[in-house]
C-alpha cells in the first residue's frame, strides 16, 4: 500500500509544473541558451523579449516566411502567455505553432539572430522541456558545435528514448560524436523513425537545409548498412526475416521522400539508402523493380546523375537484366543517357542497367513509331561501354531480335537494324565478339539475313553447310520472295537504248537492281538475271548497257552482298576472250571506288576483276576504249588514256596494291595519292609527269561529268587526297563540279539525297574540299562561288563555303588574308539582308585577324564619322541648337544606322582579337575615342557600348604593357581626357568601370599624362561606381585608389601645395558617396583611401567633411569611430587636435583651410555656427564611442615614449575646448556642442583624474560651466560603479564639495546639478561609508534644498531622499522627522486646488514607499492619517496624476506597517475615505485586502474587532448612498466596491477558525435583518448587500459553509414572498437572492436541502416566483434567475418525496389557477399562485425541461402526475405554450426511448 501510494506521489512529482514551488520556478527561469545562469535569472521577459525580437526582426529580413510568427510566439501578448495555465488543446496549437517555427529556423541556427529568436521560445515558451524531442533534433545536425552544448546543458535529465545517447554528454558536458551517434542509430530503431520523421515533416514545411538533410542522409545511410550488417545470421530464414523488418520500416521513408522531388537533398538521400539497401539485403526482383521505378519517377534536372547512378546500381543486382517500362521509358527521356552512363561508368558498374536498355530497344521492334530506341542502340554499341561478355549478350539480344521479327517491321526498322548486325561484323573491335556469338549460339544467320534483307559479312562458315543451307533457302523461298514473277516481268522489256549511267532516275533500272538483290545470293538466279533481253549481254563489248548496270549497282548504296554479286557478274564477263580487244578503261574509276568500300567483301570483288582486267590488258595489244562515247551520254567528253597508258597506269599504280586494298579500305586512296604525287626515285615503276597529268585529269573529268552521286562522292574522296599532279591542282581541275553543285536547287538536291541515299552535307564538304589552300586564289574562288549573292542560292551551301574559308585561312599567307579580310569586310557591311552578311561576320569574328586589317578597320572609323558629320547642319546652328542635335531625314537616319552598325561590327573584331597582342591599335584607338566622342554629341546615343569596346581593348593592351619594363606603345598617343570624358560624361556602368580602370593603369605607365584630369573621375565615383555594390566595382575602386591616388598625393608633392587641400575635391567626392555606398563597404573603402592618402596627415579632413555633410547620422557616426579606431593614441588625439583648430578656423571673420575643405564663406556653404556645432557634435560622438580611453591608458600605463606627448595633446585639445566655448558662450548650438565634447573628452580619463579636474573646474566662477561639469559627472555616474577602493572613497570625498554646493549656491540649477550627483553617488557607493551620507541626506531634507521655492529642486530632493532612504536604512533616521514633515508638507502643495503638481506629487509617494519598505516603524499613526487623508485627495482630484506611485505607497504600507498600526488608521478615516469617493474607497479596500493577505493568521486574529468594525462600515456602503441626498456612487461603482468587500472578506475568512467566525455570521445575519421596519430602503439596501455577499460566501467556500444557510432561511423566505423582479425597489434585491440561493443549492454535498425541515419552507416560495412571469421581460428574468435555481434545488433535494412536492407545486403553474387550486390550496399559497398567463405556464414548461434534461428518469418517475397536463397544454390556445410543450414532449420520449402517444390518449 505504501509502495504505491509512493510511486503515485513521484508520479505527481515528475509531471508537476512547480506552480508552487518559487526555486523550481526561477531555476527553469534560469536555464538559457545564450546567458549566464545568473544572468538569466535576474531577466525579467520584458527584457528577454526585447533582446529576442531583435533577432527575430532579422530574421524576417532573411526569409519572409518568418513574420507569419510575429502574429502568434513573437507578439506582444507572448509576453503574459504561460502554457501551464492553458488547456490541452491549447497547448497542443501552440506545439504545433512552435515546432513550425523551430523546423524553420533551423537552417540558420549558425547565426546571431536565430539563436537569440530561439532563446524566447526557451524563455518563455521552455520548449526545451515540453518540446524536447523535436528541439533536440532542430540542433542536432550542429552537434559538434558550442551551440548544440550550450543547449545539451538547460536539456531535462529524462530524455526521450529516442535520444538516450546524449545523456552521458550531456552528464560531462562535451559535444556527441559522430560515431556514437551512428552506433545508437544501428542498435536503436527509435533513432532512425524519429529522425526519419522529424525531416519528413520539416521538409512538408519547405524548411528543409542543407545541414539538416546531410546530417539525416549520412546517419541513416550508415544506419541501415549497419542494421543490415548486424542482423546477418547463420539460418538464411533468421536473416531473411531481420532484413525484411527492416526494409519494411525503411521503405515508407523511401515512398514520402520521393514524393518529394523538389527537396532535391532529400530525394539523393533516399537514393543512398536504395544503394545501401541494394548492395547489403537480397532484395526481390519486385522489390528492385519497385525501387526503380520509385527513382526515376522522382528524379529532376537536379537529381538525374544521382538518380542514374542509383537505378545502376540497383539494376546490377538483377539477375535478369529485363527493365521495367517506366524505368525504360524514363532512361529514353533523358538527354544523352549514354554520355551520363559513360560518367558514372568509371566508378560503379552499368552493365547490368546497359543490357536492359538493350533489351528495350529491341523489345516490340514492329510497334516502334520512331527510330530513337534504335537510334540510342547503335550508339550503345558505338560507345564500347560494355565489356566483350556483356557485348556477347547484347548482340545475342539484337539477333534474337531480328530472327523473330519476320516481315511485321517497317523498312527504316529493317535498314536500321541491318546497319547495326553490319556494324558488328565490320568493328574490328566488335567483329570477334559477334564470331563468337554466332559460333556459340543456335542463331540461324539466314533467317536473320532475309528478314533484315541484308547479307552478313566476315563470319566464315563451312561451304558445304552453306550451300546446303542456301539451297534450302531456295527451295522454300521461292514461292514467296517473288523471284519468279519479278524475272517473268523484264524477260519482256526490249533492250535498254543507253547507258544506265546517263541520268539519276532510270524506271527500268529500279526494277532490275530490286530482281537482283533477289538473285543475288543464288548462281542459278544470277545466271538467269544476266541473260534478260534488258541488259544486252550479247552486245556487251560494244555497248554499255550490260556492264553500266552493274557499275551502277557495286558504286551504288545498296547492301553489300548485292555490290558483291554486281562485281563478280563483271569480273566473270570481262574474263571471257570477248573482252580480250576490248580496252575498259571506263571501269577504272569505278573499280577504284569499289576499293575503297567499307566493306571488305565488295573490295575483295573490286580487286578480283581488276586482276581478271589486269590479265585481259596483259593480251591486248591495241584497241578501242569501250563506251567511249556513250557511258554518260553523247555530250560527255572524257579526256580518255590510251591504252599503253591505261596499261602502265593497272600495272604501275593499281595491281601492286591489290592485295593490300582487299583487307585495308583507306589503302587505295594513299596508293593513289603516292602515283599521283610521283615517287621520290626515278626508278621504273615510276608514273612519269605527262602521265599523271593524264591520269588525273582522267579521273577528275568523270568527277565531273559522272552524272550519279553516289560514285561521284566515292571518287572526290580519292581525289581531295591530292593537291595537285602533273602541273594541275585539283581546285582547276573540279571547279566545274564546284560551280554545277553550286547552281543545283534545293529540290535537286533533295532529290539526289532521296534517289541515292547520300548524306548531302558530307558530299558538300567533300565538293568544297575540292578548294586547297595551296590554290593562289582559293579565297577568292569560294568567295566567287557566292557572289554576287542569288536567291537561288542554298542557305546549307552558303554555310558551307564559309565554313571551309575558316578552315583554310590559317593555312593562307597574310597578305592573301588581307586582301580576303577587306572582301569579307565589305560583304559583312552590305546593307541588303543576304545570308552573306551574317556568314562574313561570323567568319570574322571565328578567324585570327592580323594587326594590319585590324588597324585598317580602325582607321575607317574616324572617317566614316568624317563622312557622315557632313550631313549636320552648319557649325553655328549645331553649337546653338538645343542639346547639340542633328536634324536628320529618314535616309540620313539609315546612313546614321548603318555607320554605328559598321562602328560596332570593327570595334567587336578588335576586342575579339586579343588587342593586346597589338599594341600597334593604340594610336588608332584613341583616335576612335576621339572620334566616338564627337560623334556623341551629334546624336542622341550616349554609344555605351562602343566607348566600352573601345577602352576595353585600350585596357587589354595597357594591362599587358604594365607587366613589361617599358611602355610597349608610343605613351604619347595617350588622351587621358577622353577617357577621364568617358567617366564624366556616360551612364553607363560598364563604360564608367572599364574607363576608371584604364586611368589607374595609365597612371602607372604615364603618371604625367593623367593626374592633371584625375579630379573629375573622383567626382564621377562619388556619383556612380561607389554606389555600387557588385565584385567587379569594388575591384575597380580598389585599383583606382590604390593606384592613381599616391601618384596624386607624389605630384602634389612635388608642386609644393598642400596636399590636404589640393585633393578636397577627392575628399568631397568620397564623402559626398557616404550615402549611397553599401553599407558593408563604407569602412573598408574609407580605410583603403585614408591609409593611401597617409592617416595622420587626412583623417581629421575626412572626419570633419563627414560630420559637415551629415552631422548625427548615426551609420556616418559608427563609420566614423571605425576609422579612428585603427590608429594609435597619438595619431588619435593629434586628428582630433586638427579636427578643433578646423572647428575655430571655421568660427573666424576670415576662414582658411576651412573654406576649402567645409565651403565656409562660399556662396553655396552653410552657415559657421551651424557647421561648428554639427563638427562638435560628432567629435563628442567620437570620445564616447572611440576606444581612446583604453589606448590611453595603455599607453600611460606602460609609460611609452608616447605618453609625454599623449598628455600634452590632451591638454591642448581641453584647452582648445574650453576655448571654444567661452568664445561661443552667446552662440547656444556651439556653445552645447563645445560642453559635450568636454565631457567626452572627461570619458577618457580615469574617476580619480576626471574629479580631481571637475573639482578644479568647479572653482570657476562661470555657473553655466560648474553645471555642465556636474552634469559631465551624473552622466559618468550612471555607468557601471567603480570596483576600485580608491575610485569609491574618492567618489564619497567629493560628497561634501557637492553639499557645499547645496548649501552655498543661489543657482538653483546648479543645486538640482548638485542634488542629481548626490543621488548618483548615494546609489553607487554609499553603503560604502552611511555615515557620510547621512549628513548629505541632512542636508538634502533641509531648507537649502527641498525647503526652496523651486519645484525643480523639491521634486529632485525627494527623489534623492527616496534614494538614501533605500541605501542607509537605519542610518537615516536621524534626518527623518525633518524628512516626514517637509515631505507630507510638499506633498499637501502639490494638492492645492489649480495647483496640482503632478511630478512632486509622484516623489513624495516614492519617498513613502522607500519609507514603508526600509524604516515602516518610524513613520508614526499621525504622520500615517495625515498621508491617508493626502492620498484620498490624490485619489478623488479630477487633475492628471499618475496613480501608480500612490497605489504602490499604499501597497507597502499594507504589507509592511504594523497590521495594527494600518488599521486603526484606517478605521479612523473611513469616513474620509467614503466622503472621497469611489477610487479612494477602492485604494483603502486593495490596501486592507493586502494587509490580510501578507500578514499572518494570529495578526488577522489579533486584529479582529478593527477589522471587523470596517467590513461592517463597509457593508453599510449602499444602505447610506440610498439614503444620502448627494451621493458619490452610482450603482455600478457600488457593486464594484461591494465585490471587492466581498473579496476582502472571504480573504479574512480564510484566516479564521469556526469558532472565530460563526458569532461574525450571527452579528452579520442580525446587522442585515435588524433595521426597524419601517427603515423600508435601509433594510432593503442591507440584505442587497448581504445576499450579494452570501452568493459568493457558499459559491466560494462551498460546502463547508452549507449548514451556515440555515441562519437565513426564514430571512429569504420574507424576501420570496415581497421581493419581485418587476418592482425596481427590489429588483436588485431580488437578483441577489436568486443567484444566493442558487449558489447554495448548487454546492450541497451533506443533504442540508434534503432535509424536509429545510425544503419545505423554501421550495413553494421559491416555485411561486414563476408567477412573475407575465411579459416577455419579466419571462426572460424568470428564465435567466428562478428556472436555474429551481434546478438546482431539485438537484440537491434528492429523493422522490422531495421531487414529488416540487412537482406538485410546479404543476399548478401549468394550468389557470382555478382548475388547477382547491380553495384550501389556494389559500395556502397565497394570491395568485397558478398558470393563468401564457408566459407563466411557458415558465413552468421552461422549468420542466430544465429538470428533465437535469435528472432525467429520476424525476420522469412523476410522469403519470403530468400526462394529463401534458394533454391540456397540447391543446392550449396560446402558441408558444403548445411549442413548448412539444418540445418537453420530445425531451421526454428522448429520455425514455418510447414515444408519448399512447399515454396521452
Amino acid at each position: 500500500m505504501a509502495s504505491s501510494l509512493a510511486a503515485q506521489l513521484s508520479q505527481i512529482a515528475a509531471n508537476s509544473t512547480n506552480q508552487l514551488n518559487l526555486k523550481a520556478q526561477r531555476l527553469a527561469h534560469s536555464k538559457s541558451l545564450i546567458f549566464d545562469k545568473r544572468v538569466a535569472g535576474s531577466q525579467d521577459f520584458d527584457t528577454i523579449y526585447d533582446i529576442c525580437y531583435d533577432g527575430f526582426r532579422e530574421l524576417c529580413q532573411l526569409d519572409f516566411r518568418f513574420a507569419q510568427f510575429e502574429r502568434s510566439i513573437f507578439s506582444e501578448q507572448s509576453k503574459v502567455q504561460d502554457r501551464t495555465e492553458m488547456n490541452v488543446e491549447q497547448n497542443r496549437e501552440l506545439d504545433s505553432v512552435l515546432e513550425a517555427f523551430l523546423a524553420l529556423v533551423g537552417g540558420r541556427l549558425l547565426l546571431s539572430p536565430a539563436v537569440k529568436a530561439v532563446e524566447w521560445l526557451i524563455r518563455r515558451f521552455r520548449v526545451h522541456e515540453y518540446n524536447t524531442r523535436f528541439t533536440i533534433l532542430t540542433f542536432l545536425p550542429y552537434y559538434s558545435t558550442p551551440v548544440f552544448l550550450n543547449l545539451l546543458a538547460i536539456l531535462p535529465d529524462d530524455l526521450p528514448s529516442a535520444l538516450k545517447v546524449l545523456i552521458p554528454y550531456k552528464r560531462s558536458a562535451i559535444n556527441p560524436v559522430r560515431q556514437a551517434l551512428v552506433q545508437n542509430a544501428i542498435s536503436n530503431r527509435d533513432l532512425i523513425t524519429t529522425l526519419n520523421n522529424y525531416v519528413l515533416q520539416v521538409c512538408r514545411q519547405r524548411a528543409h537545409h542543407h545541414a539538416l538533410l546531410a546530417f539525416w542522409a549520412g546517419i541513416i545511410t550508415e544506419g541501415v548498412a549497419g542494421m543490415l550488417d548486424s542482423s546477418r545470421s547463420g539460418r538464411r530464414n533468421v536473416e531473411k526475416q531481420k532484413h525484411d523488418d527492416i526494409i519494411l520500416q525503411i521503405l515508407p521513408v523511401l515512398n514520402d521522400g520521393f514524393a518529394m522531388k523538389d527537396v532535391s537533398e532529400l530525394v539523393i538521400g533516399c537514393y543512398m539508402v536504395c544503394v545501401v539497401l541494394a548492395q547489403k539485403a537480397e532484395l526481390q526482383d519486385r522489390v528492385l523493380d519497385g525501387l526503380m521505378e520509385a527513382v526515376t519517377g522522382s528524379w529532376t534536372e537536379e537529381t538525374m546523375s544521382s538518380g542514374l547512378i542509383c537505378v545502376a546500381v540497383l539494376a546490377q543486382q538483377k539477375p535478369d537484366p529485363i527493365l521495367p517500362k517506366r524505368v525504360f521509358k524514363a532512361m529514353l527521356r533523358m538527354k544523352d543517357p549514354l554520355k551520363q552512363l559513360a560518367d558514372i561508368s568509371t566508378e560503379y558498374k552499368t552493365s547490368q542497367l546497359l543490357l536492359g536498355l538493350v533489351a528495350g530497344c529491341v523489345d516490340s521492334l514492329s510497334t516502334q513509331k520512331d527510330s530513337a530506341r534504335l537510334e540510342l542502340l547503335s550508339s550503345m554499341f558505338k560507345s564500347q561501354l560494355l565489356n566483350d561478355a556483356d557485348t556477347a549478350k547484347a548482340m545475342t539480344f539484337v539477333l534474337q531480335a531480328a530472327s523473330a521479327v519476320g516481315g511485321t517491321i517497317s523498312l527504316d526498322t529493317q535498314t536500321q537494324i541491318a546497319e547495326i548486325v553490319q556494324h558488328f561484323s565490320r568493328s574490328s573491335s566488335l567483329q570477334p565478339v559477334f564470331q563468337k556469338v554466332i559460333d556459340e549460339s543456335s542463331i540461324d544467320l539466314s533467317v536473320i539475313e532475309y528478314n533484315l534483307q541484308t547479307v552478313i559479312e566476315s563470319v566464315p562458315v563451312n561451304k558445304a553447310i552453306e550451300d546446303v543451307e542456301m539451297e534450302d533457302a531456295d527451295k522454300t523461298e521461292t514461292a514467296t520472295d517473288g523471284y519468279d514473277s519479278a524475272l517473268e516481268s523484264l524477260a519482256k522489256e526490249s533492250s535498254f537504248s543507253t547507258s544506265f549511267l546517263t541520268a539519276q532516275s532510270i524506271p527500268v533500272f529500279d526494277k532490275l537492281v530490286q530482281t537482283f538483290a533477289l538473285s543475288a545470293g543464288s548462281p542459278e538466279r544470277v545466271s538467269a538475271f544476266v541473260e534478260l533481253p534488258v541488259l544486252c549481254k550479247a552486245n556487251a563489248t560494244t555497248s554499255p548497257q550490260f556492264l553500266s548496270f552493274f557499275v551502277r549497282v557495286f558504286t551504288g548504296m545498296y547492301p553489300a552482298g548485292v555490290k558483291a554479286a554486281a562485281l563478280k557478274t563483271i569480273s566473270s564477263i570481262v574474263s571471257s576472250a570477248a573482252w580480250s580487244d576490248v580496252d575498259v578503261q571506263a571501269l577504272l574509276p569505278f573499280m577504284l571506288i569499289a576499293l575503297a568500300d567499307p566493306s571488305e567483301r565488295v573490295r575483295s570483288g573490286a580487286v578480283d576483276a581488276l586482276a581478271n582486267i589486269g590479265k585481259v590488258v596483259d593480251k591486248k595489244k591495241k584497241s578501242g576504249v569501250w563506251a567511249r562515247d556513250s557511258l554518260y551520254g553523247k555530250s560527255m567528253h572524257i579526256p580518255w588514256l590510251s591504252s599503253s597508258d591505261f596499261q602502265k597506269i593497272l600495272e604501275r599504280a593499281v595491281l601492286p596494291e591489290l592485295e593490300e586494298c582487299r583487307s585495308d579500305g583507306e589503302h587505295i586512296g594513299r596508293a593513289l595519292e603516292n602515283a599521283l604525287r610521283g615517287a621520290a626515285s626515278d626508278s621504273a615503276s615510276a608514273i612519269k609527269k605527262p602521265l599523271r597529268l593524264a591520269f588525273f585529269t582522267y579521273l577528275c573529268s568523270h568527277a565531273v561529268h559522272l552524272p550519279l552521286f553516289a560514285p561521284r562522292a566515292g571518287l572526290l574522296n580519292l581525289l581531295n587526297r591530292v593537291d595537285k599532279a602533273g602541273g594541275t591542282t585539283r581546285t582547276k581541275e573540279l571547279e566545274p563540279l564546284l560551280k554545277k553543285w553550286r547552281d543545283m536547287s534545293e529540290q535537286e538536291v533533295a532529290e539526289v539525297h532521296e534517289k541515292e541515299q547520300i548524306s548531302v552535307s558530307d558530299f558538300e564538304a567533300q565538293v568544297l574540299k575540292t578548294v586547297t589552300p595551296k590554290e593562289k586564289d582559293s579565297i577568292n574562288l569560294l568567295l566567287s562561288t557566292v557572289t554576287p549573292y542569288s536567291p537561288s542560292l542554298r542557305a546549307s551551301f552558303v554555310s558551307s563555303v564559309f565554313n571551309r574559308i575558316s578552315e583554310i585561312w590559317g593555312k593562307v599567307p597574310e597578305d592573301r588574308q588581307i586582301t580576303a579580310a577587306e572582301k569579307l569586310f565589305e560583304l559583312s557591311t552590305q546593307a541588303s539582308e543576304s545570308p552573306l552578311v551574317d556568314n562574313a561576320r561570323d567568319l570574322l569574328r571565328r578567324v585570327e585577324l592580323p594587326g594590319p586589317v585590324l588597324l585598317n578597320y580602325l582607321q575607317q572609323i574616324p572617317a566614316s564619322i568624317t563622312d557622315i558629320d557632313s550631313l549636320g547642319p552648319a557649325p553655328k546652328r549645331r553649337r546653338t541648337s538645343q542639346n547639340n542635335m542633328v536634324a536628320m531625314t529618314t535616309k540620313d537616319e539609315a546612313k546614321l544606322s548603318k555607320l554605328m552598325d559598321k562602328m560596332t561590327f570593327i570595334l567587336e573584331l578588335v576586342d575579339g582579337s586579343s588587342p593586346e597582342a597589338h599594341p600597334e591599335l593604340t594610336e588608332w584607338l584613341f583616335q576612335t575615342l576621339a572620334a566616338l566622342h564627337h560623334f556623341k554629341s551629334q546624336i542622341q546615343s550616349g554609344m555605351s557600348y562602343l566607348l566600352s569596346l573601345t577602352l576595353g581593348s585600350l585596357l587589354a593592351i595597357v594591362n599587358r604593357s604594365r607587366a613589361s619594363s617599358k611602355p610597349q606603345f608610343d605613351t604619347s598617343v595617350v588622351r587621358a581626357d577622353l577617357v577621364v570624358d568617358c567617366v564624366r560624361t556616360t551612364e553607363s556602368p560598364q563604360v564608367q568601370n572599364t574607363a576608371l580602370l584604364l586611368v589607374a593603369g595609365l597612371s602607372v605607365i604615364a603618371p604625367e599624362l593623367v593626374l592633371h584630369s584625375v579630379m573629375p573621375i573622383f567626382t564621377f565615383m562619388g556619383s556612380s561606381v561607389l554606389r555600387k555594390d557588385d565584385d567587379y566595382s569594388v575591384s575597380v575602386i580598389d585599383q583606382t585608389i590604390d593606384q592613381v591616388v599616391p601618384a596624386l598625393i607624389q605630384s602634389l608633392r612635388h608642386q609644393k601645395r598642400d596636399v590636404v587641400s589640393g585633393t578636397s575635391e577627392l575628399l568631397l567626392s568620397f564623402t559626398a558617396a557616404f550615402e549611397h555606398i553599401p553599407s558593408h563597404r563604407r569602412l573598408r573603402l574609407f580605410h583603403a583611401l585614408i591609409t593611401k592618402l597617409g592617416t595622420e596627415e587626412f583623417l581629421f579632413a575626412v572626419l570633419a567633411m563627414l560630420a559637415n555633410r551629415y552631422s548625427m547620422d548615426k551609420a556616418v557616426l559608427v563609420l566614423m569611430t571605425g576609422l579612428v579606431s585603427d590608429a594609435d593614441a597619438t595619431v588619435e588625439l593629434s586628428t582630433y587636435s586638427k579636427f578643433l583648430n578646423l572647428v575655430g578656423d571655421s568660427l573666424k571673420s576670415k576662414p582658411g583651410i576651412s573654406q576649402v575643405l567645409l565651403g565656409i564663406g562660399s556662396d553655396d556653404g552653410r552657415e559657421p555656427h551651424k557647421v561648428a556645432a554639427d563638427l562638435l557634435r560628432a567629435l563628442a560622438y567620437l570620445f564616447k564611442h572611440s576606444s581612446l580611453k583604453v589606448k590611453i591608458a595603455r599607453a600611460l600605463t606602460t609609460e611609452t615614449d608616447d605618453s609625454e606627448r599623449i598628455r600634452a595633446l590632451f591638454s591642448n585639445i581641453l584647452e582648445q575646448v574650453l576655448a571654444i566655448g567661452e568664445s561661443m558662450q552667446s552662440v547656444k548650438p556651439v556653445h552645447q556642442a563645445a560642453g559635450d565634447v568636454l565631457s567626452g573628452l572627461f570619458s577618457t580619463l580615469t574617476t580619480i583624474d576626471f574629479l580631481d579636474t571637475i573639482e578644479a573646474l568647479l572653482k570657476r566662477p562661470d555657473d553655466a560651466l560648474r553645471r555642465k561639469v556636474l552634469s559631465l559627472l551624473a552622466t559618468r555616474l550612471q555607468q557601471s560603479p567603480e570596483r576600485d577602493g580608491a575610485s569609491q572613497t574618492r567618489m564619497l570625498d567629493f560628497l561634501t564639495v557637492l553639499v557645499d554646493i547645496v548649501q552655498s549656491s543661489p543657482d538653483i540649477l546648479l543645486k538640482h546639478a548638485a542634488v542629481t550627483c548626490i543621488d548618483r553617488i548615494t546609489e553607487k557607493y554609499g553603503k560604502k561609508e552611511p555615515s557620510m551620507v547621512t549628513s548629505a541626506a541632512q542636508v538634502v531634507a533641509s531648507a537649502s534644498c527641498i525647503g526652496q521655492e523651486d519645484d525643480r529642486i523639491r521634486i529632485n530632493g525627494v527623489l534623492c531622499l527616496a534614494s538614501m532612504v533605500e541605501v542607509l536604512g537605519q542610518a537615516m533616521i536621524p534626518a527623518l522627522p525633518e524628512v516626514l514633515n517637509r515631505s507630507l508638507a510638499l506633498l499637501e502643495l502639490s494638492l492645492e486646488t489649480n495647483k496640482v503638481n503632478a511630478r512632486l506629487h509622484d516623489a513624495v509617494f516614492t519617498l513613502f514607499s522607500a519609507l514603508f519598505v526600509h524604516l515602516p516603524y518610524m513613520v508614526s499613526a499621525s504622520h500615517l492619517d495625515r498621508l491617508l487623508v493626502l492620498s484620498f485627495k490624490s485619489a478623488a482630484s479630477d487633475e492628471d496624476l499618475d496613480n501608480e506611485n500612490r497605489q504602490e505607497a499604499l501597497h507597502f504600507m499594507a504589507r509592511k506597517v504594523d497590521m495594527a498600526v494600518a488599521l486603526a488608521s484606517i478605521e479612523r478615516n473611513w469616513t474620509q475615505a467614503v466622503s472621497a469617493g469611489p477610487s479612494a474607497t477602492h485604494e483603502v479596500l486593495d490596501a486592507i485586502s493586502l494587509s490580510i493577505e501578507k500578514h499572518p493568521k494570529s495578526a488577522t486574529m489579533k486584529n479582529l474587532s478593527v477589522l471587523t468594525t470596517i467590513l461592517f462600515r463597509a457593508f453599510d456602503l449602499r444602505r447610506e448612498q440610498t439614503q444620502s441626498s448627494e451621493s458619490a456612487f452610482d450603482a455600478s461603482d457600488l457593486e464594484e466596491i461591494e465585490d471587492l468587500i466581498n473579496d476582502v472578506t472571504i480573504k479574512m475568512i480564510y484566516k479564521l477558525n469556526d469558532t472565530a467566525f460563526r458569532p461574525i455570521f450571527i452579528k452579520l445575519v442580525e446587522w442585515a435583518t435588524g433595521l426597524p421596519e419601517k427603515n423600508t430602503q435601509g433594510g432593503l439596501a442591507r440584505l442587497t448587500t448581504f445576499y450579494r455577499f452570501l452568493q459568493v460566501f457558499f459559491g466560494t467556500l462551498q460546502s463547508i459553509v452549507t449548514g451556515y444557510a440555515s441562519y437565513i432561511i426564514e430571512s429569504v423566505v420574507s424576501v420570496l414572498e415581497t421581493a419581485s423582479p418587476s418592482n425596481p425597489n427590489t429588483k436588485s434585491l431580488w437578483l441577489a437572492t436568486m443567484r444566493m440561493l442558487r449558489s447554495a443549492f448548487e454546492h450541497d454535498q451533506d443533504e442540508f436541502w434534503q432535509s424536509p425541515s429545510h425544503i419545505t419552507k423554501i421550495s413553494t416560495p421559491l416555485i411561486s416566483h414563476l408567477r412573475h412571469a407575465t411579459s416577455t421581460t419579466t419571462g426572460a428574468l424568470v428564465a435567466t434567475e428562478t428556472i436555474p435555481t429551481i434546478t438546482e434545488l431539485a438537484v440537491a433535494a434528492d429523493s422522490t418525496d422531495n421531487h414529488k412536492e416540487l412537482n406538485t407545486v410546479l404543476m399548478r403553474f401549468l394550468r389557470p389557477s382555478s382548475a388547477s387550486l382547491s380553495s384550501s390550496s389556494t389559500k395556502r399559497a397565497g394570491p395568485g399562485l397558478g398558470g393563468d398567463n401564457p408566459q407563466t405556464r411557458i415558465a413552468a414548461l421552461k422549468t420542466e425541461q430544465a429538470l428533465t434534461e437535469h435528472l432525467g428518469e429520476d424525476w420522469l418517475a412523476l410522469l403519470p402526475e403530468m400526462l394529463p397536463y401534458i394533454s391540456e397544454l397540447m391543446e392550449d390556445e396560446d402558441e408558444g405554450v403548445e411549442r413548448e410543450v412539444r418540445k418537453w414532449v420530445k425531451q421526454i420520449e428522448g429520455v425514455l426511448g418510447e414515444r408519448l402517444d399512447d399515454m396521452l390518449t
